[in-house]
């Protein structure tokens, strides 16, 4: 188990410590990416194409999306971080399964979009 130092934060690297929490952060970034990039895409739905009711929903629904992304994305990182200075590991369970739902809620509506 690795104390943090009290002035920088920094832990000692014993073990796997280093290993675990650069693995936690390039997750986080994977993260951080995909949600932009989902972002940028309810952008361009919403702005870029022809048919403005239908694209601008959902568009929204995209951006919408991408901010859950990232708001879980930061909760995840903040929370595997501390059970990792703990010598623990939380295993996700819900944000999964509820970031699925609203990706299948907006990938139907997107295939509601290109079949109308």
């Amino acid at each position: 188990m690795s104390e943090p130092h009290e002035e920088s934060g920094a832990l000692a690297n014993q073990g796997s410590t280093a290993r675990d929490h650069l693995a936690n952060e390039r997750t986080f970034l994977a993260w951080v990416r995909t949600s932009l990039g989902v972002v940028g895409l309810g952008v361009v739905l919403a702005k870029l194409v022809a048919e403005p009711e239908l694209t601008e929903i959902a568009g929204l629904l995209f951006i919408v999306l991408g901010v859950v992304g990232l708001g879980y994305s930061l909760t995840r990182y903040r929370h595997v971080t501390e059970h990792l200075q703990k010598g623990m590991f939380p295993v996700a369970r819900v944000g999964p399964w509820a970031l699925t739902a609203v990706a299948l809620l907006v990938a139907l509506v997107a295939t509601a979009m290109v079949l109308r």
